[in-house]
């Protein structure tokens, strides 16, 4: 190879899966590291008002969703390697971004890990009371019930560990499991759809009516579902991490996204139309709440879609756990890898290839966390992901800078004024969000900047602490070409060979 590679990076790969995984199956690991359904829409309504969310379904994809998906395609077709954008954020910037990158992805996506088993043993309770939280089997109750040890908590770790399981045995097995969950998430709202656009037009209904909140100013009506949508379109970069266990990667990476990013646009704009044209809570949109597709479904079509768009809920729930914990294992198995974290952490499955000493990690701190009450730290981690961002937005116009004749095989169209556009509109949708949270929700925004500040103050401490004199992991440049560095120029000892 031609390419100059950072002198920084040596010894102990992390090893490449078996390139198994095709388009269908990414576009079900897609799936489910975005979106997972349109289940978490009715907030939006509530918040913002019917005209309002749809507003935004569409328009946050172009101006973020998309975008970012765009970086994320040319940046996984030019180095397609296992850790995806930790490696892309470590060769543009160095090791600390790399590490902060980690350290906020690592942290956002175990929360958000243990948000999901939760919720799918709350909606069982609805179904068999004695498993609700604090009703039974209370063996430890401390903080005031801040953190619970009882049956809810047994029922929560029981579903856990087959879905763990799962995910030992690799990618290739989760993708196809997502593939099917998919379909059958879909089906009932295209059902749905199919009805609730026929009732709407029959009793002319206006889906836009009341286009927001009454009495509700328009910051407060964009910041309500804004605060919700782009939560939902987060993720289109997460599967970069398992790269290196894509078949054909930049083309199939690419083609999965071409069919994912319709797809999920389509997944949370028709059964929402559909939602709103049934005419429930008419005049009250304020009064939508979470499941509330499900009561829709019940009254546009019966019991049985209401009994089909449940199963697809515990479905969402199953299929948002295994995708994601499927992709962020992937980098602090890379942080272990570099020496910031044990080395046990980097270790994987000899039958699998899968990283199992990280995949042990993660699960272990969310059957920890199942026990705890910590619904308001959650949604400090949105704003810890779109920093993450942020970074992946730099590293990418940094590789656009350092490396002019990397080869690209899918890039951003436009060139350099292409390039910047797709940085600058989510940018400033993120740096809105930000502020919004800053003055409507400072605890929030108060918790997010404590936890970010967190892994600045780590990473001296893992370097001296942990790190010592291990070296950092070479990274797999087979498929690379970096092609000459820029920053050559100026002396750059990171840009030696």
């Amino acid at each position: 190879m031609t390419e100059l590679i950072p002198s920084d990076i040596t010894q102990s790969e992390p090893r490449a899966g078996k390139r198994a995984i095709g388009v269908l199956p990414l576009v079900g690991i897609f799936f489910f590291t975005v979106s997972g359904g349109p289940f978490g829409l009715e907030s939006s309504i509530s918040n913002a008002g019917p005209g309002m969310t749809l507003l935004m379904i569409v328009l946050v994809p172009i101006v973020f969703g998309v975008p970012n998906a765009l970086v994320a395609a040319e940046l996984s077709a030019a180095i397609p390697v296992n850790g995806g954008y930790y490696y892309w954020t470590k060769i543009a910037l160095g090791r600390f971004p790399a590490f902060l990158f980690g350290v906020w992805n690592s942290i956002g996506s175990v929360l958000n890990l243990t948000l999901y088993p939760i919720l799918l043993v709350d909606y069982l309770a609805t179904w068999i009371p004695g498993i609700a939280r604090g009703k039974e089997l209370v063996a430890l109750s401390v903080f005031h019930g801040g953190f619970v040890v009882d049956l809810h908590w047994i029922v929560t770790v029981a579903l856990i560990i087959p879905m763990v399981y799962l995910n030992y045995r690799g990618s290739k097995t989760v993708s196809d499991y997502s593939v099917g969950m998919m379909v059958l998430i879909l089906a009932p709202f295209g059902m749905l759809t199919a009805i609730g656009v026929y009732h709407a037009i029959s009793n002319g209904i206006n889906i836009f009516s009341p286009f927001m909140i009454p009495g509700q100013s328009v910051h407060s009506s964009v910041a309500g579902a804004l605060s919700v949508i782009v939560w939902l379109y987060l993720g289109f970069d997460g599967p970069s991490t398992v790269l290196g266990e894509v078949s054909d990667a930049h083309r199939t990476y690419t083609r999965a996204l071409i069919i994912s990013v319709p797809l999920i646009i389509a997944a949370y704009l028709l059964p929402t139309i559909a939602a709103i044209g049934s005419g429930l809570h008419r005049g009250s949109p304020a009064a939508w709440v979470q499941g509330d597709f499900i009561v829709v479904g019940h009254i546009l079509g019966g019991s049985w879609l209401k009994v089909l768009i449940s199963l697809g809920s515990a479905l969402s729930l199953v299929g948002l756990f295994m995708a994601i914990l499927l992709t962020s294992t992937r980098i602090p198995r890379a942080l272990a890898a570099d020496g910031y974290l044990p080395h046990w952490m980097a270790r994987d499955s000899r039958r699998f290839n899968t990283p199992v000493g990280a995949l042990l990690a993660s699960s272990t701190v969310v059957v920890v966390l199942s026990a705890v009450d910590f619904s308001s730290i959650l949604r400090a981690t949105v704003l810890l992901t779109l920093s993450s961002i942020l970074l992946e937005f730099m590293a990418f116009l940094v590789l656009r800078w350092r490396y002019p004749q990397m080869r690209r095989p899918v890039r951003v169209p436009g060139g350099w004024p292409g390039a910047v556009l797709v940085v600058v509109l989510p940018t400033a949708m993120i740096v809105y969000l930000a502020w919004s949270t800053a003055v409507d929700e400072t605890a929030t925004f108060f918790a997010s900047l404590a936890v970010a500040l967190l892994g600045v103050g780590l990473y001296p401490l893992c370097r001296r602490f942990v790190k010592g004199r291990r070296p950092d992991a070479e990274i797999d440049y087979s498929n690379v070409e970096l092609g000459p560095d820029r920053r050559a120029r100026f002396g750059s000892q990171e840009a030696e060979v």
